[in-house]
């Protein structure tokens, strides 16, 4: 514990040090200027650094130095004075040789990723877990920030949270720049599980633990699992795509640039009653003629603008609802997508059952943070019937064995029996994942590898009909 508040208070140096612009001056009392930290050399004493106002670095300072073992390190150190970061280096041993301002990483000013979430909430946890306040824990956190937004976050909570907000009220006041709520419904209600109970049983080792480690490591998870799927998403559909674009780029020289002069070339070539081109080659041509009409010219305007057109709507939070919904039942994708939406709910019901004893409430936040608008309105469904009639919860899931998996009403006979909602679902929702990415990597197996069936189709396709006059050709001179 000690060393962790060691760890802040240099942490709150380093943040007090970034407003500091007063400088050692030289004999003659003014501030040497320079572009650059320069050392100065002299005898028989250790190099000093002479910084001027220019080198304050937002992006902290890039070195070069020798270690305690002799050895020449290179590295950089985020400390925005240099002559702070010139004294924690020579702390941690190392002897500055140069440095320099860091260029071209200042803190990223947008909403920060699902990954930075994560981090952050293991990180929260951890340090909860060992006793820090909320305030040290925020201020800490806010400086090993490499997003802008999430670091002014962290830091205007630490003020309200001085200022007596409890520490979920501090992070759910924090906005972006749309003015929407930064931190995700479920980080915030991780926090507030924390705040509440204060230790929990660990369901793997049955140690209690801080409430606030258990719920932000459950959330951590769930983040952590979501994005990986998406990420492999990503990189698997990088090839098809880089064929596709491969195949329209292909049709496009050759419809506009190549096609034009073969047949010019054709042309002067075939006479008399033979004239005529062979039928793929016709196709071809016919293609060219219409792409590079004015016709053609405005087909493709029009194709180019309904793209642009549907990307940004997909991006407006009606078209991606949309699409969501319509991604249950896409041919061969769609059960990835059901496994991939079901378990997210899982999860979330999971960590709620943990400290929130509501059985509505549950449901009515996991509702508010599904991202699929289906699953939203199965959740409220069910929250309506159970706060009207109370009936259990296995009858009122029957309709939805589409969504949640044929053996999801087992899996509530169980909870109904054991009352043990937490473990029975975050189970559950291990073994929906699991599927899920098998379904995933089968997809992604044959589309990444038979995706070059097409496009050799196409590519034969292109050569046969540019080609096949010029074999006619050559068959009648040697047959003449």
């Amino acid at each position: 514990m000690n060393e962790s508040r060691n760890i802040v208070n240099i942490a709150g140096k380093r943040a007090a040090s970034s407003t500091v612009r007063s400088f050692d001056r030289g004999a003659s009392g003014q501030v040497a200027q320079a572009n650059r930290i320069r050392p100065v050399a002299t005898a028989g004493r250790r190099e000093l650094f002479v910084p001027s106002e220019e080198a304050f670095s937002e992006n902290g300072f890039k070195y070069v130095g020798i270690d305690s073992l002799n050895e020449t390190i290179k590295g950089y150190v985020q400390t925005q004075d240099p002559v702070q970061a010139s004294k924690e280096l020579e702390r941690a041993g190392i002897r500055v040789l140069s440095m320099s301002p860091r260029i071209g990483t200042r803190k990223k000013n947008r909403r920060p990723t699902a990954i930075e979430f994560a981090t952050l909430a293991e990180q929260f946890g951890d340090l909860m877990e060992i006793g820090e306040s909320p305030t040290q824990v925020c201020r800490l956190l806010a400086f090993s920030q490499t997003n802008q937004i999430l670091a002014d976050a962290l830091m205007d909570s630490a003020e309200l949270i001085i200022n007596g907000r409890s520490l979920s009220e501090a992070f759910g006041a924090q906005k972006n720049q749309a003015g929407e709520p930064l931190f995700p419904v479920t980080f915030l209600c991780a926090l507030r599980i924390g705040e509440e109970i204060g230790t929990a049983a660990d369901s793997e080792s049955g140690i209690d633990k801080s409430a606030f480690l258990l719920t932000l490591h459950r959330f951590a998870e769930a983040e952590k699992k979501a994005e990986s799927i998406r990420s492999n998403i990503r990189s698997a559909l990088m090839y098809p795509v880089a064929v596709i674009a491969f195949c329209v780029v292909a049709v496009g020289i050759v419809e506009y640039f190549v096609m034009p002069r073969m047949v010019e070339l054709y042309s002067s070539l075939l006479t008399g009653p033979d004239k005529q081109l062979p039928f793929i080659t016709r196709i071809l041509i016919v293609g060219s003629d219409f792409l590079t009409s004015w016709w053609g010219i405005f087909f493709v305007l029009f194709l180019i603008i309904a793209l642009i057109g549907f990307w940004r709507w997909a991006k407006t939070p009606a078209g991606s609802d949309a699409l969501k919904v319509f991604s249950l039942r896409v041919p061969v994708f769609g059960t990835f997508f059901r496994h991939y939406f079901a378990a997210q709910t899982l999860r979330t019901l999971a960590m709620l059952s943990s400290g929130i004893p509501s059985m509505t409430e549950r449901f009515l936040v996991a509702a508010e943070t599904s991202s699929n608008p289906e699953y939203a309105k199965m959740l409220m469904h069910v929250r309506h019937r159970f706060m009207t009639e109370s009936t259990d919860l296995h009858k009122l899931f029957v309709p939805y064995p589409f969504l949640m998996g044929k053996e999801f009403a087992g899996v509530l006979l169980t909870f109904e029996k054991t009352a043990d909602m937490q473990n029975t679902f975050h189970n559950y929702a291990e073994v929906v994942e699991t599927r899920a990415e098998r379904e995933l990597q089968a997809v992604l197996f044959w589309l990444q590898n038979f995706a070059i069936v097409p496009v050799g189709i196409f590519v034969g396709f292109i050569v046969a009909a540019l080609y096949s006059p010029m074999f006619e050709i050559g068959g009648r001179i040697g047959g003449g």
